[in-house]
């Protein structure tokens, strides 16, 4: 018993030494010239300090190269980022503008359409169409508000001569110079319109059958005083008109109703030798 007692402390000896030899060593390695000189335990622990210094520090400087590289690569993303908003909008206010474009277009064009649906395309004046629809706009006014309304219906006499005679380009430029004085002679509030070759109307709002005699009157003077019939050298000097005019009675209860009776009116003026107005 007392054998293995002693073999023990020799083992424990023996550990105790190799361990005391390793920390002494430890100093040797990280300073030479201190464990040379014999500095000691002390020593060595103060190269342990510093060595777990310069690593802590070390530590601290990789972790700060990479945030500084994380923060690099950060803001270089939210600059491309940046840079892709940017273009983005770019092409939104591109599209935008295209879409205000083209809606400005297709409104134009369809201002251009319905002017081209109810205007003459020769004359300039409103076609049948218009017409069509005014008439019956002021006929049904006139009938609810018992307000006065005429309508005259015209045709330029021996138009056919002039289109045979000279050319229907001369004869273009007649109806051109006829719906000019048509206008001319016309109120704001009255509807002239070409209703298809030579033949041309106009409703006369507010206007009794005598109103409509003194338009007529002065219809056929600016026909009578015009010459400048065309420009051709040679072509008509003289164009005149007939003239059919029509008060609205209470007879009438349709616009077909009235519009007939201005028709044989412009029959018995045309009959009766033309260049004058007829009543109905």
């Amino acid at each position: 018993m007392t054998r293995s007692i002693k073999a023990k402390r020799r083992k424990t000896g023996g550990y105790q030494a190799l361990r005391i030899a390793a920390w002494t060593t430890v100093p040797a390695c990280v300073f030479p010239a201190q464990a040379a000189t014999g500095g000691g335990a002390s020593g060595g622990w103060l190269g342990l300090l510093l060595a777990l210094l310069v690593g802590v520090g070390f530590g601290w400087l990789v972790r700060g190269l990479r945030a500084r590289r994380e923060r690099s690569g950060l803001a270089q993303r939210l600059e491309e980022c940046g840079a892709d908003r940017q273009r983005q909008d770019e092409q939104l206010q591109a599209v935008r503008q295209g879409r205000d474009e083209l809606a400005g277009q297709l409104q134009r064009q369809t201002v251009e359409f319905a002017r081209q649906a109810h205007e003459d395309a020769l004359t300039g004046l409103p076609n049948g169409r218009a017409f069509d629809e005014g008439f019956a706009h002021h006929f049904s006014r006139a009938k609810r508000h018992g307000q006065a309304l005429c309508l005259m219906l015209l045709d330029l006499d021996h138009f056919r001569d002039i289109n045979n005679n000279w050319s229907h380009a001369v004869g273009d430029e007649v109806l051109v110079e006829a719906a000019r004085l048509l206008r001319s002679v016309c109120r704001t509030s009255d509807l002239p319109a070409r209703l298809g070759g030579d033949g041309f109307a106009v409703i006369l709002t507010d206007t009794d059958i005598e109103g409509g005699k003194r338009f007529g009157q002065r219809l056929h003077a600016a026909f009578a005083s015009c010459r400048s019939w065309h420009s051709a050298e040679v072509g008509p000097n003289y164009v005149s008109v007939s003239a059919g005019l029509v008060q609205l009675g209470e007879e009438d209860q349709a616009p077909a109703q009235l519009r007939q009776r201005a028709d044989r009116a412009l029959y018995l003026a045309k009959h009766a030798g033309g260049a004058r107005t007829s009543l109905g």
